[in-house]
């Protein structure tokens, strides 16, 4: 699922979550208008919030728009069927009670929960600084026990998908994650604009896509080179990370594939759970890990670390046996000239 963290000030949120997400996925298992995987993530975070403070929205923080998390659920719900937002609703609902019977152990209890969903909303939630490229926290839980003066916070990453793997993506490593491929995608943008001179006056992503969907020709074009480009670079990012060191190696993949480092606020003695909601057997099932430690048995025997290029990924594997993968894949495939941002995906137990 697409993490909408970190915004352009010039770009409309509610535009964003529509963005090359019209066609309804052919695997969901809501019915109806088929509400996409944004719409989906954005609702499954709101909604959460909203059931672990017992049927109460979240009174912070606003989100890039300005609207409270209200606010924001509502422009939502709109866009979509009531059977989805059923079902959304339903789903959210048990993820909240799954997590509550994580979070509220040795005594605590939640007595906040807020809205993570734009840089700084972090630090505003609980004084301590961190960016969301260090915590990729969605909503922070804020919980008390008996007699505590200062909350103690639970940040949680929430992801959720239709499909029956609890593995999805939990990164999006932009292209300095490729130690300096920046010149093949800027080559591959001269070369299309060289073939297709119009692209030049098209200064837009939605005048390209334009001219891209009334010219077949170039839309086949393209999607080939396209797909040339990302195993060039994927192949690039394979010599780079061998010619590294263990040590460097290991920080790649927690940093930039599985954001595995310990966050701000686990350094601060407070908690993080990454929290995936997915489909087992046609019901919901979860699945919640510490990403900072979860991975150790891995990052402490780097000797045993390998890699294997296959298409336009890295697949990383220990003991011969695949925990992660760092994919190149193009931002958009409808604008001719987009940008180039991969995925880190787990894999394995």
């Amino acid at each position: 699922m697409k993490k909408f963290k970190i915004f352009a000030e010039e770009y409309n949120y509610y535009e964003l979550l529509d963005e090359d997400k019209k066609v309804k996925d052919p695997n969901s298992v809501t019915s109806g208008s088929g509400a996409n995987a944004d719409t989906k993530g954005k609702l499954h975070e709101i909604l959460t919030g909203y059931h672990l403070l017992g049927g109460k929205h979240m009174s912070k923080h606003p989100d890039i728009e300005g609207d409270s998390p209200e606010e924001a659920h509502n422009k939502l719900k709109d866009k979509i069927s009531p059977a989805d937002y059923e079902h959304i609703n339903n789903r959210a609902k048990e993820a909240a009670e799954d997590l509550r019977k994580q979070i509220e152990v040795g005594g605590h209890s939640i007595h906040d929960v807020h809205w993570t969903s734009k840089p700084g909303d972090i630090q505003r939630s609980t004084n301590i600084e961190s960016t969301q490229k260090q915590d990729a926290s969605d909503i922070m839980v804020h919980t008390k026990r008996p007699g505590d003066k200062k909350s103690t916070h639970t940040g949680v990453s929430l992801k959720v998908s239709d499909k029956t793997n609890k593995h999805v993506p939990v990164s999006n490593p932009g292209m300095e994650s490729t130690y300096g491929a920046e010149h093949m995608l800027e080559a591959h943008r001269d070369h299309l604009k060289e073939t297709f001179p119009e692209l030049e006056d098209a200064t837009n992503k939605e005048s390209r896509k334009e001219l891209m969907k009334s010219n077949p020709k170039m839309e086949e074009y393209v999607k080939a080179k396209n797909k040339d480009v990302m195993s060039d670079i994927a192949t690039h990012l394979h010599d780079k990370l061998s010619s590294m060191g263990q040590e460097d190696l290991v920080q790649h993949i927690k940093t930039h594939v599985l954001q595995a480092n310990p966050t701000p606020l686990q350094q601060a003695g407070h908690g993080h759970i990454r929290h995936t909601t997915y489909v087992k057997k046609g019901q919901n099932a979860f699945h919640s890990l510490d990403p900072s430690t979860h991975y150790e048995h891995i990052f402490s025997d780097p000797e045993n670390i390998t890699m294997e290029k296959r298409g336009t990924a890295i697949n990383f594997l220990h003991k011969g046996k695949k925990f992660a993968s760092h994919r190149i894949k193009f931002t958009s495939q409808s604008d001719p000239l987009s940008g180039i941002k991969g995925t880190g995906t787990p894999a394995g137990d």
